[in-house]
């Protein structure tokens, strides 16, 4: 697996970041572009549910606003004991900025950041982030 370390700290700063009064819920996000930039997000919630941001979405929108437009890497991470997945909206997101040989990490820490696993997702096409529940039902 290519090292991701970077990528692991920057998300788990991000998701320190979060604004989550309601949820309680952190998710950080850190993504490599292909130019080799990293930028970050994180989720950003609102009172009035729908308006509130994922942290995909935000670590997305701050590469567009750097100029970058394909994904090489992106890690998502929250602070839960089971890995979590991009909600539908943000793996359209994540398939509009993306190529074949971008890879997807998901990340969790449930041992406070002394062990963190990892699920590796090989974009092989528009479809493939929308059957990856099939892969992964227990994420669901």
């Amino acid at each position: 697996m290519e090292d991701v370390s970077d990528l692991i700290k920057i998300a788990i700063n991000a998701a320190s970041n979060a604004y989550a009064p309601y949820s309680k819920f952190k998710v950080g996000c850190a993504l490599r572009a292909s130019s080799g930039k990293v930028y970050a997000g994180c989720n950003v919630e609102n009172v009035s549910y729908p308006v509130g941001t994922c942290a995909e979405a935000g670590a997305i929108a701050a590469m567009v606003c750097g100029g970058d437009s394909k994904i090489k890497d992106i890690l998502i991470y929250a602070d839960s004991d089971k890995l979590i997945s991009p909600c539908g909206a943000c793996r359209q997101r994540i398939v509009e900025f993306s190529d074949k040989d971008t890879k997807v990490y998901l990340s969790d820490d449930e041992f406070n950041g002394k062990q963190t696993q990892f699920e590796v997702l090989q974009v092989e096409n528009e479809k493939e982030l929308f059957i990856f529940y099939e892969m992964h039902e227990d994420l669901w």
